[in-house]
């Protein structure tokens, strides 16, 4: 989930991608900012760079 963050897509693109309610989807994305300590959806995508889980 991270990584197609880190490729810009918004939770609707991910949610219809991936076959997953848009709900799901922000619960992910809300569990992802709790456990990398980010404090908004930028500095993980800034994380999945610096991890080169982007490139």
């Amino acid at each position: 989930m991270l990584r197609v963050m880190g490729q810009g897509w918004t939770n609707t693109e991910i949610a219809q991608r991936l076959h997953l309610a848009e709900s799901t989807v922000k619960t992910h994305v809300g569990r992802i900012l709790a456990k990398t300590g980010s404090r908004d959806r930028v500095q993980a995508v800034i994380l999945a760079y610096e991890t080169k889980l982007v490139g």
